[in-house]
């Protein structure tokens, strides 16, 4: 027993570290609120792709519709399907030698938060959809009865309600997105588990990666109460049948 405490909890091995891992905590922090806001935006432009051009009056505007329906199932559809640390390797393993000016300038911690959004978008985009097809189909009617086109009922009047409806999943990706940013390791980002996983190779003690670990903790659950917060609200609401305005 004395053989696994000091294997995992020696403070005196990890307080060295400290620091190093604080500043590793940082980056990962870093990483994981840009790639969400890429994966938001990203996420957002798709589901919105995947309704064009249904109830379009010309032949242009639903052959165009057709078109970015397919670019955006195609997106979703591949980032679902590959897993994340593939993506980044692909990424990290091939921008440099590209010959566009841009991409073959990116440093590792660009690529890092870029391909955790690419890859998150596509939930996020399937999380927007699932809150655009739940609002009743009868108050894009009624916009467009009013003189509305299809792209300002969507922004003015369905989109505001499906982000509501669709807060608590957004809050449950953000909150894997950030445990997901431990794959950046692997591409010598210096986030906390490759500071924790450095010293844990010169120490032969794991007690940094529990230090990392309880970052971790400190991060994610008060984000994990905050989301049961949200949920148990939006539970009451609906048993009270209160109506939900944009």
């Amino acid at each position: 027993m004395d053989e696994v405490i000091r294997q995992y909890f020696d403070w005196d091995a990890a307080r060295p570290y400290l620091p190093d891992l604080a500043r590793g905590f940082w980056v990962t922090i870093q990483i994981a609120i840009l790639a969400e806001i890429l994966c938001l935006v990203l996420g957002m432009l798709l589901a919105v792709s995947r309704q064009a051009g249904r109830g379009a009056r010309s032949r242009a505007g639903r052959i165009g519709g057709a078109l970015l329906r397919g670019f955006s199932v195609a997106y979703i559809n591949f980032f679902r399907a590959v897993p994340a640390l593939l993506v980044l390797l692909l990424m990290a393993g091939s921008f440099p030698f590209l010959p566009i000016p841009i991409v073959s300038d990116l440093t590792t911690f660009q690529i890092a938060f870029l391909g955790l959004g690419f890859v998150y978008a596509a939930y996020i985009a399937e999380v927007y959809r699932a809150g655009i097809e739940s609002v009743d189909r009868g108050q894009t009617e009624a916009a467009r009865s009013l003189g509305m086109g299809g792209g300002q009922a969507m922004r003015l009047i369905v989109l505001p309600q499906a982000v509501r409806r669709v807060l608590p999943p957004l809050m449950n990706d953000f909150i894997a997105l950030t445990k997901d940013v431990a794959l950046v390791s692997v591409l010598a980002v210096p986030d906390v588990v490759s500071v924790a996983r450095d010293a844990q190779s010169i120490t032969f003690n794991s007690s940094t990666l529990v230090v990392a670990a309880l970052f971790y903790l400190a991060f994610t659950l008060p984000l994990i109460w905050l989301l049961d917060r949200v949920i148990a609200r939006e539970k009451r609401r609906a048993g009270r049948g209160d109506i939900v305005t944009p």
